[in-house]
């Protein structure tokens, strides 16, 4: 038989699998299949006339052979009554409803574990439920509310511990509450931070905790492109619009950590610090600022380098630093990252920290202990600020109509031996570090272990 007879036959093949298919939803996958098999091979008995010949229809029966074959390989427990092949096609809540022979709505109310709906019809939903391996979607639940439980968290480096630290208590409050996390890293990337915030928009994140990348100047238009979605802002206050912020004291995180050095006797202390056109960056060189001129001392011009928040920029400042005539005695770094970058270049200038210099940082770490000599740092209690905004958010999300608020938390001093006084008056120039050293820095019994 040619093409054009074969068609009739594998259509009403199809049209009478599917009909009866769907006519009997109580019975099951392996019964359906059975009666369509005798089904299918009813109809090979069956002929076609054309042209004054009747054509047997042999081609049917090949055809049902494999077409329920196929059936059963690609056959999915998850999908039964809904599924024709395709494993991809999910139950919905009518399919139960027709299963377990109950309204929609006493589905929904079971579901949603109304206790108005008497033990005898729950018993039936929960169990076509369970044979259909139902899964209510959560997606489409949302889109008829207009919001999710969905909170964004956009930050600038994921590689930052600070960040990674806040990420992981974000994601534990959530968890607890019930929301999921859509993590954004912007890779400080003021353009790539605003496509984030409008996916979030569009994706209906019940709102955002967002540790911006760039300067205030940057968020002037942020209004209008989150519109109404919630946003807490962590490390960094936004002004565009008052938007809540939780951020560390970072004035008096910087004169912390120099009060420490400038009591061990160290009058040239030098400063790497983040750009100037972020918050932190200014706020952590104005604690510097202040803290010299508290104690009476200078700020050395040539002392006061500006980089990137990172490793790499931080290793340049620092081997321009250790390369001046009369190098500074102690290194301040305004974060973490760059503490790396300070530590790297010290030791390929074949120094020695802490005896030829001193260093201390802002922002902890879990492995800063780990390093030799153990670092100095300034700690800020990531856990509480993380708290805090998850905190503003679901205020925000449910509706609090008050004031901005801007939480401002106080850093704590982690003294380790990373900083000593200086080993010589500061005015000499740099010199090699001996082969081995046996003293130990004079404030070691404060070690953080």
């Amino acid at each position: 038989m040619r093409d054009d007879d074969r068609r009739p036959a594998v259509f009403l093949s199809h049209s009478f699998l599917l009909v009866q298919f769907f006519s009997a939803p109580s019975e099951t996958f392996s019964e359906t299949l059975r009666r369509e098999s005798r089904l299918l091979e009813t109809l090979c008995q069956w002929s076609i006339r054309r042209d004054g010949v009747n054509h047997k229809m042999h081609i049917t029966k090949r055809f049902a052979k494999r077409f329920i074959k196929r059936i059963e390989s690609s056959y999915d427990s998850s999908t039964a009554h809904t599924d024709i092949g395709r494993k991809t096609v999910a139950s919905t809540m009518k399919d139960v409803a027709r299963l377990a022979q109950v309204s929609l709505a006493t589905v929904s109310a079971v579901l949603s574990g109304s206790t108005y709906v008497s033990p005898e019809l729950t018993s039936r939903v929960k169990k076509a439920v369970a044979a259909l391996g139902y899964s209510p979607n959560s997606v489409a639940s949302s889109l008829k509310k207009g919001a999710t439980k969905i909170i964004g968290l956009v930050v600038p480096d994921i590689t930052n511990p600070f960040f990674t630290e806040l990420v992981h208590s974000v994601q534990k409050r959530a968890r607890e509450l019930g929301y999921a996390v859509l993590l954004c890293d912007s890779e400080r990337d003021i353009e790539q931070e605003r496509s984030y915030l409008k996916m979030l928009r569009a994706h209906l994140a019940t709102g955002t905790i967002i540790c911006p990348a760039g300067p205030d100047a940057s968020y002037k238009d942020l209004p209008n492109e989150v519109g109404i979605m919630p946003i807490v802002s962590v490390d960094h206050i936004i002004r565009a619009d008052d938007y809540d912020s939780v951020v560390l004291d970072n004035v008096a995180a910087s004169r912390m950590v120099m009060q420490h050095i400038i009591s061990l006797g160290h009058t040239r202390v030098a400063i790497i610090a983040g750009q100037q056109h972020l918050v932190p960056g200014r706020d952590r060189l104005a604690g510097f600022v202040e803290a010299l001129r508290g104690a009476g001392l200078d700020v050395i011009p040539e002392f006061v380098r500006h980089g990137a928040f990172n490793e790499s920029d931080a290793f340049d400042c620092s081997q321009a630093l250790l390369a001046l005539p009369e190098r500074p005695s102690a290194i301040f770094a305004a974060n973490n990252q760059m503490l790396i970058g300070v530590m790297r270049a010290i030791s390929e200038s074949g120094l020695s920290c802490p005896y030829d210099i001193s260093v201390a940082a802002i922002d902890d770490f879990p492995w800063a202990a780990a390093f030799s000599p153990a670092l100095t740092t300034v700690r800020q209690p990531v856990d509480a600020m993380a708290d805090a905004a998850f905190n503003l958010l679901l205020e925000r999300i449910n509706g609090t109509d008050a004031a901005p608020r801007h939480l401002v938390f106080t850093p704590e001093m982690v003294i380790r031996q990373s900083c000593v006084a200086p080993a010589a008056p500061s005015g000499l120039a740099a010199r090699r570090a001996p082969a081995r050293r046996t003293r130990k820095p004079a404030n070691a019994h404060l070690a953080d272990a």
